[in-house]
Parts: C-alpha cells; structure tokens; sequence
C-alpha cells in the first residue's frame, strides 16, 4: 500500500507539472496563477504546495524535467567512451536538441515558454541570473568533452576548451531562442542544421 501512495503522489507531481507547462504555454509565467494551475490539474491549491514551495519552484520542476536528460546525454555520448569523438558527440547532442524541438511537443513548449513567455520581474526577478547558473552544469559538461578533444588532437590548436565550450552554449541559446520565434520558418530553421555543423567544424584540427 506504501508503494502504491508513493506512486500516486508522484504521479499528483507530473500531473501539476504538466498542466502548469499547458497554461504557461497559454498565458504566459507572470501572468499564469497557482489557482490556474490547480483548476488546469484537477487539483486544489494544496496539493500543489505539498510539492513545490511556490510558483518559481513549479516553473523550474517542469524545466528541469527537460533539461537535465539532455545534460546527461550529453555527459554519456561525449564521455563516457574514451576512444569516441567528442566533437561529433557535442555536434550529436546539439542536433538531437533541435530534432526534439521539431518532433516533441512537450521539449517544444518548455523551451518556448524559457525563452518567450516568462517575464524575469516580480517574484522571478533574479530567476535570470539563476537559470544562467542552473547550466553551468551543462557548460561544465561541455568542457569536459572538449577537453578530451584536446588530448586525442582533435581540436584545433590555439582553442581553449572552456572557452569553447561557453561559446557552444551560447551559440545554442541563441540558436533556440532564434528557432522559436521564426515560426514560419523563413530565416533560420532550414538553416539550423548547417549552423550546426559549421559550429563543429571549425573547432576540429
């Protein structure tokens, strides 16, 4: 019966979590109320404080929802095989978040909602400065990959790898950022792909 609660308040969980990302996708995070949220899920006011201390604590469970599986399949692609390519990795995992953009609704409307629809005033004010810190561990990660680039000659000489690899996330936010708002598609995202291997390519030896 313990592991059937458990269960089911994990479930309570994912459920507030989805119906937050579906209303702040429609009215934005400033604007969206835990009252909506609660009616959207089915559940009272409540129950969303018994698992998140307030609205920004919800706002980064359904970020992290996303983004912490990329930054782990980036560490496995570009790490964990030591006799890999590290630069093909980083360039794999960076097309693979721009085929999840195209081809999953949930990666899509969370990173719209990141990037257009939430306003960093009020209660989110200094949720800017902690995104930017959130993904450090993805820069971290980063790093680490070109690294080992260095060591097997792969990257080009002079490249520093923590240099690079704060310029691949910058080069990412923006590319995301930029990929969103041309929703007609008519300036970036038949391009997207070649950025990309551009972006690898004059880093290589």
């Amino acid at each position: 019966m313990a592991r059937k609660t458990k269960d089911e308040t994990e479930q309570t969980r994912l459920q507030i979590i989805a119906a937050a990302r579906r209303v702040f996708a429609e009215r934005g995070v400033s604007r969206t109320t835990l009252a909506e949220i609660a009616k959207e899920a089915g559940v009272t006011r409540g129950a969303i404080y018994w698992h998140f201390k307030n609205k920004p604590d919800l706002f980064f469970a359904m970020r992290d929802q996303i983004s912490l599986p990329l930054i782990d399949a980036v560490e496995d692609g570009a790490l964990t095989d030591k006799s890999a390519d590290p630069l093909c990795a980083i360039g794999a995992n960076m097309l693979e978040m721009l085929h999840l953009l195209e081809s999953d609704e949930e990666v899509r409307t969370t990173f719209e909602i990141i990037a257009l629809k939430c306003e960093y005033v009020d209660e989110f004010a200094s949720l800017d400065n902690y995104v930017l810190k959130t993904c450090c561990a993805f820069i971290e990660t980063i790093t680490k990959a070109y690294e080992q680039a260095k060591k097997l000659h792969l990257l080009r000489e002079g490249l520093d790898p923590g240099l690079c690899a704060l310029e691949s996330y910058t080069f990412m936010k923006g590319l995301i950022h930029l990929w969103l708002s041309d929703s007609d598609g008519a300036i970036i995202r038949d391009k997207a792909r070649a950025l990309i291997e551009a972006h690898i390519a004059v880093r290589r030896r």
